[in-house]
């Protein structure tokens, strides 16, 4: 699974709303699914492009650490984000927002299943020529500290 990460404050710069340092994070893409790019301008353009969704303050992160989870997190992980897709996404219930909250962790821990812990993902989406939202995940060469590390940004090769 991944955690969020930060290298400096750059993301309480970027995004409306930035997520704290260790939350549990997922691609936030299933926010942008009923958009087109000309919809998304300034910092949700920013969210969009390279966030992360934090799933306890719902806010972005631009980078995710992998780092393992345990069955009871992840559960919770899941329940976290079906309240939040029931509360602020009308799933029609709270059965259909588990349902989802559990594609979305699952589509998260795949990414991660063969990544060391301590590796760091960015994200990059765009909107192709259909329309639809293509997702590019890669790792991010950073010292490997098992994700506390805590230098600037602009130290990323």
């Amino acid at each position: 699974m991944l955690k969020t990460i930060r290298f400096d404050d750059s993301d309480k710069k970027v995004f409306d709303c930035a997520a704290e340092e260790g939350e549990w994070a997922i691609s936030s893409a299933f926010q942008f699914c009923d958009k087109q790019w000309d919809d998304i301008d300034g910092k949700p353009r920013q969210a969009f492009n390279n966030g992360f969704l934090g799933l306890s303050s719902f806010g972005y992160s631009t980078f995710g650490c992998v780092t393992g989870i345990s069955s009871s997190q992840n559960d919770q992980a899941q329940m976290q984000l079906a309240r939040y897709l029931f509360e602020e996404f009308g799933a029609p219930d709270l059965e259909a927002a588990m349902a989802a909250a559990l594609e979305e962790i699952s589509y998260i821990n795949e990414l991660c299943a063969d990544v060391n812990p301590g590796k760091v993902f960015a994200v990059r989406r765009e909107f192709n020529a259909s329309g639809r939202i293509n997702e590019s995940f890669h790792v991010v060469d950073v010292e490997d500290d098992g994700c506390v590390h805590h230098g600037n940004i602009w130290d990323i090769a």
